[in-house]
């Protein structure tokens, strides 16, 4: 589609599915020399091929890498992986879940498993790839993935919400940190994508009809415009831009 990325090697955590892997064929598409797929389980949770395949048939070089986020050795372990094509250059710190009984009476073990991944993983994956490119002397992109519900509130997703809206300010804090460095760090915050994710997380689902008559597009947002919007911010186009939450949610936020 273009050589935004070209030559540059891609890191995608929760890349296996949803919008995870919407972002990693999408920075090979753009032209990404080599994109590195995290996540904990290789096969897609919708079905299907494995994303590693579908970049593969791209003519891209792929790798997947079995990762659980929230531990940072083995962080660690999959931005190590990268060397193997000269170091990373984009870090996509996507990896995210939710909590079945999220809300005011979330549960404690829910409550912290949410943040392991959610905001520690974020976290972990950050400064992994901000070392590897300090090392390398690359002015590389990292791009954190936030949410809507990071940027306002709901009874039901108090954890999420909370976990996205440290995500947003990780990205400010983080930008102002390695920007010295030439290191770019920023957050995208999608609106209602129709994803696998929100199609099984009980309250989403049955609120999201009521948030596509709301949007201005009337419509959800596809995976792909979210891997649209990463691969900008992981371009030289955005060379300019850190320290923001580029909101893709059709408008809603706009009218909400």
């Amino acid at each position: 589609m273009s050589n935004l990325l070209k030559d540059k090697v891609v890191i995608v955590t929760g890349a296996a599915s949803g919008i995870g892997r919407s972002i990693a064929i999408s920075a090979a598409r753009h032209g990404a020399r080599a994109v590195l797929v995290s996540d904990i389980a290789e096969l897609p949770c919708e079905g299907g091929t494995p994303t590693t395949q579908e970049i593969d048939a791209l003519g891209v070089t792929a790798r997947f890498v079995k990762t659980d986020v929230s531990k940072k050795s083995e962080i660690d372990a999959l931005v190590d992986a990268a060397e193997e094509f000269g170091g990373v250059d984009v870090m996509v710190a996507n990896a995210g879940i939710t909590a079945r009984d999220d809300g005011a009476d979330v549960s404690e073990e829910s409550y912290r498993r949410v943040m392991s991944v959610n905001l520690d993983g974020t976290l972990f994956s950050a400064q992994a790839a901000a070392r590897q490119m300090k090392a390398k002397g690359k002015e590389g992109s990292i791009v954190l993935m936030a949410s809507m519900g990071g940027i306002v509130g709901a009874g039901m997703t108090v954890a999420y919400s909370t976990s996205k809206g440290g995500v947003v300010l990780m990205a400010k804090s983080l930008a102002d940190a390695l920007g010295p460095d030439g290191i770019r760090v920023n957050a995208v915050a999608p609106g209602t994508i129709d994803t696998h994710l929100l199609r099984t997380s009980p309250g989403i689902a049955e609120a999201a009809e009521g948030f596509r008559k709301r949007t201005p597009l009337r419509r959800l947002g596809k995976p792909s415009e979210i891997g649209d919007a990463v691969v900008w911010l992981g371009s030289d186009m955005s060379s300019y831009v850190t320290g923001i939450a580029l909101v893709v949610d059709g408008g809603l936020l706009s009218v909400i």
